[in-house]
């Protein structure tokens, strides 16, 4: 049942995303077509600010989403009922939290924009963003009660639905009118359709949910605080790491640069979106995994999984260095984009925050929120302090090389520690230099890769569409022989071919 509910989730969320992802192509390029670089800086610059006013969610969804899988797997109604209504508690106080610090940020965004000139009613603009994100807490905690289920198909279907046609409609609208009011109007206004209809299903699906008005006992409330309170360290961490880049930028290299990252990130974001929904496939399953198995069942399947995230990563990571100046000079021109040494350090970050997925898939199964709560602390301090010394002589790179730096010092060997150490526990030792191992290996065999197909592309440019796709083609064949060759005795490997060979036998049948 686990492997038929993440197939179902793999599918709509994969799906669904690709599809976006394409539309969200096409509105980049209108975007850049019909309004200016400016506009596509101060996009960049928001979101990543609103990002950070985000950190007052505290990790509070990961936590309550953890604490929801026991009593989802026991069918314990009454206490997945008092777990929701403190869900709904918390998302309200963050939602007023996250309304009083961003209108409290606001006489301050002159210090943020570096060179605001061409932008108007910059003001409006950004309130705006503070109530895309303040909305965004009203009535998503329903959205968890089909996670716990392992059902999240049912909310992204509708997510991805209305992420379509609110892509068209800001389409339509920005060659209609030209106007980026009108456009972050739509945002705003398709942003509730998917989370009322999947609110009135829950009601109808789960009405012992509105039946009960309590809260959960007081050991368990503790046990949930004492979650959040280690997940907020791990949250500051995230936003510091991952929205700081953005404004550093805009304050110490200019609002240009930003837009010009922004349209990387886009490619980056949308393979980290299109991963994000093939691993929140796995979330329920996993679990329901970590909540009724044996630690050497859940070692197993978590090797299965780190070979399959290894081969996707290095496929990007190594193609995205051949390839995205080529991708960015076709879509958006030649004047969007970086030099080769700035690429080579946003892949290699791209790399290494995606060899974390899985320690941290299963670190969220596991609920080993509390060991490493201190990690994000250091990772910050190193992520910012890194950031402000290279970006003096380097500028976009060095920014980019202070999060590499900040990961590979911190969160590269202590998630892996910490799982090894209190989620498999037995031989977790030797367990744990295996995956230095792997990852060194791994690491050289993806530097060899890209190395080889950047020659290959500066010696056969992409000068058209044509070229980029026999270059891709070319590339993919020739990861995918090198992938075969490496892994094809390798135990897991044989047991993920097994798992989708199963899959496809029951299909035709």
């Amino acid at each position: 049942m686990r492997t038929r509910y993440t197939l179902i989730n793999m599918v709509v969320n994969v799906g669904g995303q690709l599809m976006n992802q394409a539309l969200l192509f096409i509105s980049r390029m209108v975007f850049i077509h019909y309004l200016s670089a400016a506009y596509l800086g101060v996009n960049g610059l928001f979101t990543d600010v609103l990002g950070i006013l985000n950190l007052a969610e505290l990790g509070i969804g990961t936590a309550m989403i953890y604490s929801l899988y026991e009593p989802a797997a026991k069918k314990d109604e009454h206490r997945l009922a008092q777990l929701m209504n403190l869900y709904r508690l918390l998302y309200r106080i963050v939602a007023v939290v996250v309304l009083l610090v961003g209108l409290a940020l606001m006489p301050f965004l002159g210090f943020f924009i570096k060179d605001s000139s061409g932008i108007e009613h910059l003001r409006l603009i950004y309130l705006m963003y503070v109530a895309n994100s303040v909305c965004s807490y009203l009535l998503s905690y329903k959205n968890s009660i089909y996670l716990a289920y392992q059902k999240a198909y049912v909310r992204n279907l509708w997510a991805q639905l209305c992420d379509a046609v609110k892509t068209l409609l800001q389409i339509v609208l920005i060659v209609l009118t030209g106007n980026f009011i009108l456009y972050l109007a739509v945002q705003f206004v398709m942003q509730f359709i998917p989370n009322i209809i999947v609110s009135v299903k829950v009601d109808k699906e789960f009405p012992y949910l509105k039946e009960c008005r309590e809260l959960p006992e007081k050991e368990e409330f503790h046990g949930i605080l004492r979650n959040i309170g280690a997940m907020s360290f791990h949250k500051l961490g995230t936003v510091i790491v991952r929205n700081t880049d953005s404004l550093l930028m805009s304050s110490f290299v200019g609002l240009l640069s930003v837009g010009i990252y922004s349209n990387y990130k886009l490619v980056l974001s949308g393979i980290n979106n299109l991963m994000d929904k093939f691993s929140n496939a796995f979330t329920g399953s996993l679990g329901n995994l970590g909540a009724i198995e044996d630690e050497t069942r859940v070692y197993s399947i978590y090797r299965e999984l780190d070979l399959l995230f290894f081969v996707i990563y290095a496929y990007w990571t190594a193609g995205l260095f051949a390839l995205s100046n080529a991708f960015i000079t076709l879509c958006f021109g030649a004047e969007y984009c970086f030099s080769t040494a700035t690429v080579a350090v946003l892949v290699t970050e791209f790399y290494v925050s995606g060899q974390r997925k899985v320690n941290l898939l299963f670190r969220e199964a596991k609920g080993l929120f509390w060991y490493d709560r201190y990690k994000p602390l250091l990772e910050s301090a190193i992520n910012l302090a890194a950031s402000l010394l290279l970006v003096q002589k380097f500028g976009v790179a060095g920014i980019l090389g202070g999060t590499v730096i900040s990961t590979v010092t911190t969160c590269l060997w202590m998630e892996p520690y910490i799982l090894m150490r209190y989620g498999i526990r037995e031989d977790w030792q030797g367990k744990l230099k295996d995956y230095f191992v792997r990852y060194a290996e791994r690491a050289a065999v993806v530097a060899v890769l890209a190395a080889v197909s950047y020659g290959w592309v500066r010696f056969c440019p992409a000068k058209n569409i044509g070229w980029f796709l026999l270059d891709g083609v070319l590339y993919t064949l020739l990861f995918g022989a090198v992938m075969a060759v490496l892994h094809r005795n390798a135990p897991e490997f044989n047991r993920l071919k097994g798992r989708v060979t199963a899959v496809l036998k029951r299909r035709k049948s």
